[in-house]
């Protein structure tokens, strides 16, 4: 297996923790003939995942959250697509479990986890998830990264707290008044969990949305002065809690992208809700209305079609 554990958190804040550590590196750009940063010729995709285990390690999970990263280091551009969770998909590769051809594309992750036992294929829930996206929608993505409940609010502690503008009202399922006002809010790591978690009923604000915000604000305060001084601490968190297949080439090559790249250049995007509709399912997945609508807004993102 590939897998490894390497101690960084998810794509946003290893591309500023790797730029805070690594010092003078970030400055050592390649020869424009090399690409920006001596990166790839063509584009490297990364599959952000964050799974809803609560416990330390990745026996099991599910993946609460589902981001593409694009990363084109010939332009510079940094993209990054979201997928609702509750998309429902065809599940390949499930061998010890041969009576399940489907489910929603969270439990893509899960179905593969060392612990669940069904997969065969390599690195596990990143594999599978990484398989169902190309059987589905036919996206090849290069490498994964894959944080827990546990290390996502653990760091965000260690860091000082995110500062947040939350746009629209969160409403609960059980009270009219809004749960959250729209407005800015200093979050510590339980507060952003909640927040990129919540399962809003009036759908004001999806979860990607959420996730998207979040990560935005965890970027900019890993840059904040005051963070450097906890940068021990934070590797100190991060140590065996994160799992990746990318190498030590490959994330210098994303610090240095990361001392070029200004966070409000990178583009976040997500599946169209207008594309999909919710059946009168007991499960209640996000179906697509249109066949073949899914796949095309993956390759077009894939294609650098949704760049600022």
């Amino acid at each position: 297996m590939k897998n490894k554990f390497l101690p960084l958190m998810n794509v946003a804040l290893l591309l500023a923790l790797l730029l805070t550590i690594q010092g003078p590196v970030k400055a050592q750009a390649a020869p424009p003939e090399n690409g920006i940063c001596n990166g790839p010729e063509g584009v490297m995709t990364i599959l952000v995942v964050g799974t809803d285990s609560r416990s330390a390690g990745y026996l099991y999970g599910m993946a609460d959250s589902i981001m593409i990263m694009r990363i084109d280091f010939q332009t510079g551009d940094v993209s990054f697509m979201g997928i609702d969770r509750g998309i429902w998909v065809e599940i390949p590769d499930v061998e010890e479990d041969p009576g399940r051809t489907h489910g929603k594309i969270t439990q893509a992750y899960l179905f593969g986890t060392e612990g669940m036992g069904y997969y065969s294929g390599e690195d596990y829930g990143a594999g599978l998830l990484k398989e169902t996206i190309r059987h589905n929608w036919g996206v090849e993505i290069d490498h994964y990264i894959v944080v827990n409940m546990r290390t996502f609010r653990d760091i965000i502690d260690v860091i000082g707290g995110i500062k947040v503008y939350n746009p629209s009202p969160l409403y609960s399922f059980h009270q009219n008044q809004p749960k959250m006002a729209a407005g800015g809010y200093f979050f510590s790591g339980t507060d952003a969990l909640m927040y990129a978690r919540w399962r809003d009923p009036r759908n004001v604000l999806d979860r990607v949305d959420r996730q998207a915000i979040v990560m935005k604000a965890v970027y900019d305060q890993v840059f904040s002065l005051s963070t450097i001084p906890k940068i021990p601490q934070i590797l100190g968190v991060f140590k065996n809690n994160l799992l990746t297949d990318l190498k030590l080439q490959e994330l210098s090559q994303l610090a240095c992208m990361a001392a070029k790249t200004d966070v409000g250049e990178v583009s976040f995007t997500k599946i169209p809700k207008d594309l999909l509709y919710i059946p009168d399912w007991e499960s209640s997945p996000w179906l697509e209305k249109e066949p073949g609508s899914i796949a095309k807004v993956l390759q077009d993102f894939m294609d650098g079609y949704y760049q600022k």
